[in-house]
């Protein structure tokens, strides 16, 4: 076996990987960090051979999206794949080098439970058993596979006089396990400049990076359709959580934010091990 080929996770936050991304078709060079729903997106990944001699078999990519998902992403059903199946055409990558891939599907984002999804992307060697249940993100590169991930959701509040400055970002924490498990989501605030490499160009940079805003009432509300008087009073950026065995427990992030740009880093975590992450970027004066 010649490898293991590898998707580089995030830094400083690993659920923010560079090498997933979207693009329109007519301009694959030029990702969108901000991909409109109902819009028709190629999605690339780019795969590290790090070692001396090429790999041309053995090897698969496997890409799937997934609603924003703190904690293990459950397998999705065959619907939400974008690069076949388990098993598929092996993939070529030369001797320290790396090769950047197409989806054999293109995605059409749906911004399902009232977000943005993710993206997951595993590079594994054929003679393993692919994982049935769940993708752990934030696990490291093994002889055997890659698993990287990139979690970012762009929510543009607009300009609406009428409306009040507040943002609502629904999410779903995960427990992969067997056995009921206590978790910890948290909420903080993070620097702009952490998805700086997500932003195409110099004038968009700047446009998010120079106008940092101040977000307040920040909070966590354990549901994804929460009443309106429970976000208006929510202030708590620390929930405890039990979620039952293999299941998925729903949440939404809210707050105000007046003007400007505001990142939010979400955790799930069990004692001091985080466990899952997901990125909010609120634009108050996006259109």
């Amino acid at each position: 076996m010649s490898g293991p080929l590898t998707i580089n996770h995030g830094s400083p936050k690993w659920w923010l990987s560079p090498d997933i991304w979207v693009a329109l078709p007519s301009a694959p060079n030029t990702p969108v960090a901000d991909p409109i729903a109902g819009t028709t997106y190629g999605v690339y990944v780019r795969v590290y051979n790090n070692y001396p001699s090429a790999v041309t078999a053995d090897w698969n990519l496997f890409v799937c999206w997934a609603i924003p998902t703190v904690g293990p992403i459950p397998l999705p059903p065959a619907a939400q794949l974008l690069n076949g199946a388990p098993f598929g055409s092996p993939i070529s990558v030369p001797a320290d080098s790396f090769q950047v891939f197409k989806t054999s599907t293109n995605w059409t984002p749906s911004f399902e439970n009232g977000g943005h999804e993710c993206l997951v992307a595993v590079t594994y060697f054929q003679g393993i058993g692919f994982p049935s249940t769940e993708l752990n993100g934030d696990a490291p590169p093994t002889a055997d596979y890659s698993i990287a991930q990139h979690n970012l959701g762009v929510l543009k509040m607009g300009l609406s006089k009428k409306a009040p400055p507040r943002f609502n970002y629904a999410f779903q924490a995960a427990n992969g396990s067997d056995k009921e498990r206590g978790f910890v989501i948290e909420a903080r605030l993070g620097l702009l400049s952490d998805i700086a490499a997500f932003l195409p160009g110099e004038a968009q940079r700047r446009k998010v990076l120079e106008k940092p805003g101040k977000v307040e009432n920040l909070g966590i509300v354990a549901s994804a359709e929460p009443h309106p008087a429970e976000l208006e009073n929510s202030t708590l950026i620390r929930s405890e959580v039990k979620i039952a065995p293999r299941s998925c427990h729903l949440l939404t992030l809210s707050g105000s934010l007046q003007s400007g740009n505001a990142l939010i880093h979400v955790t799930q975590s069990v004692g001091d091990r985080v466990v899952g992450g997901l990125s909010v970027l609120v634009m108050a004066d996006g259109e």
